[in-house]
């Protein structure tokens, strides 16, 4: 659908003019802009959380199209929010920040929001909903996913205790994957739409409509690679991007088992560092290079056993086996790295009685939640933008049955019980080649996300440079990361001065030998 020249080109002031005449029938603007062909539009709103309001923030709502190729007569409504900064500005390119999750809103969360403020100095911040999010209408709302999902619910969901039968545990997530596609489906709602080549084009109409010549791009975990998408379709929007903690879809789109391997390496340069660093650790773990493996051995033949109190008062059991074991190691790590070398050394001499709190069980909820996310766009994003790379019921059982813990890891397996394909180019998937100038920033104890997924961007973003954070998992938070940002922005194509990345100092190596021989289940 091409757009009037006179929509992208008009100011701010303009906009709100228009906008204001509209205030007093928003559900007439909404239905006049379907049928005028005025889309897309902006409007200005009430914000939709206090934590915008706290910080002063200008609310829009923005108007477009489900389908921006061939227009399905649905309109989609998004919320945006510019904050503008405290003091003077430093420049006049604003930064657009990409949220993650997929379909996380941060739009309520007041110290999420501070956070971003600090790491971009005196500079105008826009976020958004992005399309099918909590505050966007239509939200893509699946809660029963949140039941199912390992990846929201952490460790006590059917993916990873309810069975020690892998099949078992996969039929249970897949049912509930096939309701919600069902479910998005009789609402009219064209599914495949949302995928980050959509959200990209949005963001863009977005940008033009603000009257923005140019932005700097700031992405959060999946953000960052919708960030890489909106470079590639738009890479004259951008004047530099930030990649935080960044998770690109063109990898997690690898076959489940090749990506899980590459990230359960973390957990043995763990052990590599403690027993580099500490020679009592070599002692204690003598084969430390197999003492993941050993200890994910003695769970498979005696799994752990735990017995929790359901809803309604009744017993129920919850099994850890070895695939449990890598899949809390997985989504724990950065809390509980400096006690691996003794876990791994404890379960291997059959003594559990670390595990009781390693797997959280005094903490087990028999009503999860997820109530900042839309698990529907969850689902859509995660399935969408692997387009036609979109594996088969077949591919995924065959990836289960070779790797359980596949289940309770990322969850691009599902996708063969997700309806379709998502609506993208076939080139979707292919990095983008471009020199905009970019900066990465990583966790060390991040097993997701490390500077590898940096490595491989940078052969065709010779531009990018990245740094690890000591200590620090997925979304590091520190000063040095405010720092080195603002550096950055200021001005991208100079060398960034990361001394401060070893600033928050490991944790002490908790180095203890077995007090058990016997089985403490």
């Amino acid at each position: 659908m091409d757009f009037p020249s006179w929509q992208h080109g008009r100011s701010r002031s303009r906009l709100l003019a228009g906008a204001l005449s509209l205030l007093f029938a928003p559900s007439l603007v909404y239905a006049q802009s379907a049928g005028t062909g005025t889309i897309p539009l902006m409007e200005s709103t009430d914000c939709p959380t206090e934590a915008l309001r706290t910080l002063g923030a200008e609310c829009y709502t923005f108007y477009g199209e489900e389908n921006w190729d061939e227009p399905n007569g649905n309109i989609l409504q998004m919320p945006v929010a510019v904050i503008e900064p405290e003091g003077e500005k430093t420049g006049e390119v604003p930064v657009f920040f990409f949220p993650g999750g997929p379909g996380y809103s941060s739009l309520g969360n007041l110290d999420y929001l501070e956070q971003l403020r600090k790491d971009i100095g005196e500079r105008t911040l826009v976020t958004m909903d992005h399309r099918g999010y909590i505050h966007s209408e239509p939200a893509l709302e699946c809660p029963d996913y949140a039941h199912v999902s390992p990846y929201h619910n952490i460790v006590h969901t059917p993916a990873i205790t309810s069975s020690l039968d892998p099949m078992q545990r996969l039929e249970s997530i897949t049912r509930v994957v096939e309701d919600c596609y069902d479910k998005l489906k009789e609402e009219g709602i064209d599914v495949a739409q949302y995928n980050q080549y959509s959200v990209s084009r949005d963001v863009d109409e977005i940008r033009q409509l603000l009257d923005y010549e140019r932005i700097d791009a700031f992405g959060s975990s999946t953000g960052s690679g919708t960030v890489l998408s909106y470079i590639q379709y738009h890479p004259e929007s951008v004047r530099a991007a930030i990649f935080g903690w960044p998770w690109f879809a063109h990898l997690r789109n690898r076959p489940p088992v090749d990506e899980f391997y590459t990230a359960k390496q973390t957990f043995n340069d763990v052990l590599a560092l403690c027993v580099a660093e500490d020679p009592a650790c070599r002692e204690l773990l003598p084969a430390w290079l197999l003492s993941v493996d050993r200890a994910r051995r003695t769970l498979d033949e005696r799994p752990f056993v735990a017995t929790v109190e359901d809803s309604d008062g009744r017993e129920k059991t919850l099994y850890f086996d070895g695939a449990a074991f890598l899949d809390t190691l997985y989504l724990f790590l950065p809390s509980v790295y400096a006690e691996l070398p003794s876990l791994v050394a404890d379960i291997q001499a059959d003594d559990y009685s670390r595990l009781n709190d390693f797997f959280l069980v005094d903490d087990y909820n028999p009503e999860p939640a997820a109530p900042n996310y839309a698990l529907g766009y969850f689902l859509a994003h995660v399935c969408n933008d692997m387009g036609n790379n979109r594996p088969s019921r077949d591919d995924s059982i065959a990836a289960v049955q070779r790797e359980p813990a596949v289940l309770g890891f990322e969850p691009p397996w599902i996708c063969g019980w997700w309806g379709e394909d998502g609506d993208v180019p076939l080139e979707h998937n292919d990095p983008p080649a471009t020199d905009i100038p970019a900066l990465a920033i990583h966790g060390q104890m991040d097993p997701c996300c490390g500077t590898r997924w940096s490595e491989h961007v940078k052969k065709t973003m010779p531009n990018l440079q990245f740094v690890e954070y000591q200590g620090l998992g997925h979304s590091p938070v520190n000063e040095c990361r405010s720092t080195m940002v603002d550096a950055f922005l200021d001005d991208p194509h100079a060398e960034v001065d990361d001394s401060c990345k070893n600033e928050v100092e490991l944790d002490p190596w908790v180095i203890e030998p077995p007090q058990s021989q016997s089985s403490n289940r």
